[in-house]
């Protein structure tokens, strides 16, 4: 927004305020000055009077004119000046560029013009340096003061000014209009606003109801406020054409620019409804609110739309005539929720006029009355009536009041301040301000213009703003390192972590819906909902119930692959799943299925998988684990290859090869599967151990025992005689022939090592007699 030292001046005392000062202040209170520059009209331009106007002799489109450039009434000093400008006539005050000036591109001589002598120029705003306000030279009035004849232009404040362009951010709504920069920097600079001159009603003036009627017959979200009046076109005060030009937003319409002045100047949304849209023929107008085809709150009158609150403005061409017959216009000023407008204009994907609706959903003023005044003060003239009383639709809500604790809001902004200058500030800013029992105590209600304050915090960013940033003394900060992390977010970290070990070796991530159908879960043996808590409207009924297990998804995944001619396919899922109760767990599932890896060089005919090297796989996403074998009801997995995954002495999920008969249905060949619980898993912390210096020895054990006695056990008695030399074993072969009739052949390799000194003979001999031993107690091998 731009705005200038002389407009500002109408509105704030500034004759004690340096633009330094100006702009310092500005920036502080958070309005950032993006450009400042002084517009000052050159020396030896002067106030003049066109006396007489005649046409060129010699040329259609000049005039001569007799300009006064000094003097008294009935002494003038004159000059004769050559004009081409067409709105050059008699009796108009004129800026006039006297011999010897300094224009912005050119210096004034005395000339000779088709013939005849010109002694200086008659200027246009554009000419002095000022953005353009008209197509011909600029007239003076007295708007910018009393017009002396002979005065420098420079004198007066409007052509010796200072222009200033903030940038408003986007919850500073009240901000985009000369009262809101005005009240803001009364409190920075702790002055009082000026009052405003409210337009003069004439005594025997007639009442609006007599001639304007507002109806609506539908709860409303706008605020509405209309008056009414009858006067004729005039040409608006060149102060206001020039804040107008300033800004991009002249038109050279009478009417269109005092509704954007006004505005500019309140922060009211105005709008007028000209004669030529309702004629009054003696009878009453009737203006209804009601929405609009896509919802929006509009003005009709007879059925036609004229305007949408908050979106568009009442339309028209200009066709004013100055001087004409007096002119009836229904003025009104609206005010609808930010928030409120903002929704609807994207549920309705209207078309705005973006300079109405960059108001509204930023939050315009509330203030009706104000704005009204400010344009019946332009539009009224000397000749003007303005009806007495007004129409409304008043449905503003007042805003939750804020309890501020001020020790509290001290901690917040860094220094604790005294209770009356929170309030001074505050009330400045137009808050209601009630001061309670309780010393640290204060109630504020925000101002109806300030929807972006809400709570405490916002309420500390308006007393700093104030108060200044600079003025909080520095301290250290004081802080403490605390773990920022949750059980939920060392809970996702640990699936994602798993996650990702998985596709790095090989598998390829999935996701399906959490719906299954139920049959099919029945038909191969899973868990499903308790009747009473099953899905009463499922979307589909091949998915019509919670899954249990993710595998029948992942199987339908392998086929759909298969079928696409994938040879080599490995995939997991990890996601929820349901137990009869329909209570939430979650579970990571694998599935590998066909080669290990497809047909290529140097391996031609692939590599092909096996179980025990799906469980290393395995092994290296959630780390070491030992298998139980069992057998399990569901009639997915093999009846001879499916195990339990154990992990740290607890059951964490099932491992197993797919069903043949079931591979078959699917159209899968040999296939591999792994589901486990993710609650069961843990994140382990490795943990630091002493190793030892001396050298490690090996040593293999073969023994032959029951077939039928599973490794796991072998291990567990092993492990039980805790002898500290053996700092590992492993199966490292199984031997079976009809000499060993039921009974097998199992060698595993011992690492032997001593934290103390180097093993000898003797010493590895008596350790390994001692496991021998035990087993032949507990399980009746021999040594083979």
């Amino acid at each position: 927004m731009i705005f200038t030292r002389s407009i500002l001046s109408y509105i704030l005392p500034l004759e004690n305020i340096t633009s330094e000062m100006m702009c310092n202040t500005l920036n502080k209170i958070g309005l950032e000055v993006e450009s400042f520059c002084k517009v000052v009209a050159p020396k030896k331009v002067v106030v003049g009077k066109i006396l007489e106007c005649q046409k060129h002799p010699n040329a259609t489109k000049l005039n001569v004119t007799q300009v006064a450039i000094g003097g008294v009434e009935g002494a003038y000093e004159t000059r004769q000046i050559v004009c081409g400008a067409p709105n050059a006539r008699e009796g108009i005050y004129v800026a006039v560029a006297l011999e010897g000036a300094k224009l912005p591109e050119i210096t004034i001589k005395k000339a000779v013009l088709r013939g005849v002598e010109s002694c200086g120029m008659l200027c246009s705003s554009t000419e002095l340096g000022f953005p353009k306000i008209n197509d011909g030279i600029m007239e003076l009035d007295a708007s910018i003061g009393e017009l002396v004849i002979g005065k420098e232009l420079s004198e007066y404040q409007l052509f010796n000014d200072e222009i200033y362009e903030i940038s408003i951010t986007p919850n500073r709504g009240d901000c985009m209009s000369l009262m809101g920069v005005a009240r803001d920097l009364s409190v920075a600079f702790e002055l009082e606003l000026k009052p405003l001159n409210p337009p003069k009603v004439s005594d025997n003036a007639p009442g609006i109801g007599r001639v304007l009627q507002i109806m609506t017959s539908n709860k409303y979200d706008s605020s509405l406020l209309f008056q009414a009046m009858e006067t004729k076109p005039s040409v608006l005060p060149l102060c206001v054409n020039v804040l107008l030009a300033h800004n991009g937003i002249l038109e050279n319409s009478w009417l269109k620019d005092a509704l954007s002045f006004s505005t500019l100047f309140s922060g009211v949304i105005l709008n007028a409804y000209p004669q030529s849209f309702c004629q009054l023929d003696g009878q009453k107008i009737v203006l209804t609110l009601k929405k609009d085809e896509s919802g929006l709150e509009s003005i009709y009158y007879e059925n036609k739309k004229l305007s949408i609150i908050g979106v568009n403005l009442c339309t028209y061409e200009s066709k004013e005539s100055f001087g004409k017959e007096k002119e009836f216009i229904a003025l009104e000023a609206s005010y609808i929720a930010p928030e409120i407008i903002a929704q609807k204009v994207m549920e309705a994907k209207a078309k705005v006029d973006t300079k109405v609706f960059q108001r509204t959903s930023r939050g315009s003023s509330p203030d009706l009355k104000v704005g009204l005044s400010v344009l019946c003060g332009l539009l009224l003239g000397e000749e003007g009536v303005l009806y007495t009383d007004a129409q409304e639709l008043i449905g503003i809500q007042p805003k939750n009041p804020v309890t501020i604790d001020l020790s509290l809001m001290g901690s917040i902004i860094g220094v604790k301040l005294e209770k009356l200058q929170v309030v001074n500030i505050l009330k400045g800013l137009g808050f209601r301000v009630e001061i309670s029992s309780d010393e640290n105590f204060i109630i504020a209600e925000p101002p109806l213009f300030r929807h972006d304050i809400t709570g405490l915090q916002d309420v500390a960013e308006e007393i700093i703003r104030f108060y200044g940033i600079d003025n909080v003394p520095s301290e250290p900060l004081h802080f403490v390192q605390h773990n920022q992390g949750d059980s939920a977010l060392n809970t996702y970290r640990l699936r994602r972590n798993l996650a990702q070990k998985a596709i790095g070796v090989g598998f390829n991530e999935t996701v399906h819906f959490v719906f299954e159908n139920r049959e099919k879960l029945q038909g191969y043996g899973f868990e499903v909902l308790e009747d009473a808590l099953d899905l009463l409207n499922p979307i589909t009924q091949d998915l019509n119930t919670l899954r249990s297990t993710l595998l029948l998804g992942l199987l339908r995944a392998l086929e759909r692959n298969f079928n696409n001619g994938f040879s080599a396919v490995s995939l997991f899922e990890m996601g929820a799943v349901y137990n009869k109760k329909r209570e939430q767990g979650t579970n990571m599932a694998f599935v590998q299925s066909g080669l290990l890896s497809e047909e290529r060089y140097p391996n031609a005919k692939g590599i092909e998988g096996s179980f025990f090297g799906f469980c290393d796989r395995i092994a290296r996403i959630i780390g070491e684990f030992d298998l139980q074998a069992f057998q399990s009801a569901i009639q997915l997995f093999h009846s001879g290859q499916c195990a339990k995954v154990i992990q740290n002495g607890k059951e964490v999920g099932i491992i197993a090869t797919l069903h043949p008969k079931v591979a078959e249905e699917f159209g899968l060949g040999t296939t591999y599967l792994c589901e486990l619980n993710m609650e069961a898993l843990q994140k382990r912390i490795p943990q630091v151990k002493m190793y030892s210096k001396f050298q490690k020895a090996q040593r293999d054990l073969s023994v032959v025992l029951d077939e039928n006695i599973p490794y796991y056990k072998v291990r567990a008695c092993i492990e039980s005689l805790k002898l500290p030399n053996i700092v590992g074993f492993y199966p490292l072969d199984i031997y079976k022939d009809s000499t060993l009739q039921d009974k097998i052949s199992l060698t595993m390799r011992f690492a032997l090592q001593s934290d103390t000194k180097t093993l000898e003979e003797k010493d590895i001999n008596a350790t390994m007699e001692v496991v021998l031993e035990e087993l032949k107690k507990t399980f009746g091998v021999e040594l083979r």
